[in-house]
């Protein structure tokens, strides 16, 4: 992944980084899923799955995402 990539979403619940993701997918925005949870320590419950996307699709996934918040 090219350093200029932006996070733009993190959780650790896989389902719904997955579900953000796809919708992302959907309106033709390249997204990179980067699972940073380890699955010998996820009782720590402090590591997250990021999705990142390149700058020029920021506002328009931070948009999509906010939409499925509400």
């Amino acid at each position: 992944m090219p350093n200029d990539w932006i996070i733009i979403f993190s959780c650790n619940n896989s389902a719904l980084a997955e579900m953000i993701k796809t919708l992302l997918e959907d309106s033709e925005i390249d997204v990179v899923m980067m699972n940073k949870m380890d699955s010998m320590h996820l009782h720590l419950n402090n590591a997250e799955i990021e999705l990142y996307v390149k700058p020029s699709d920021v506002i328009l996934a931070k948009h999509i995402i906010s939409k499925t918040q509400n």
